[in-house]
């Protein structure tokens, strides 16, 4: 009667320790595919806002480069209208 029960305990754990083992073995498949897919996720952002980065680095050259220029032609009418007071001393004097 012993040898019956032990057994029987012995089947009883074995069997509950292999479902558990199967649903163990299954979260871990699940876990893993999940990290695939976050890792593939990550991947995809990370190209996104490279992209996005590199977008936003031409479009600062670019209004730099336009700013630039308007500078350059503020700077020549200024120096223009220096050259023009300059003139127009000169002629003051003179009269």
């Amino acid at each position: 009667m012993r040898t019956l029960a032990v057994l029987s305990i012995t089947f009883v754990a074995l069997g509950l320790g292999s479902c558990t083992r199967q649903d163990t073995d299954s979260a871990a498949r699940e876990a893993g595919r999940n990290t695939e897919k976050l890792k593939e996720d990550a991947e995809s952002a990370g190209k996104k806002v490279g992209k996005a980065a590199h977008e936003l680095a031409i479009e600062g050259k670019e209004a730099a480069k336009k700013a630039g220029q308007e500078l350059d032609g503020m700077a020549k009418g200024a120096r223009e209208g220096w050259t023009e007071a300059k003139h127009e001393d000169r002629d003051k004097d003179k009269k």
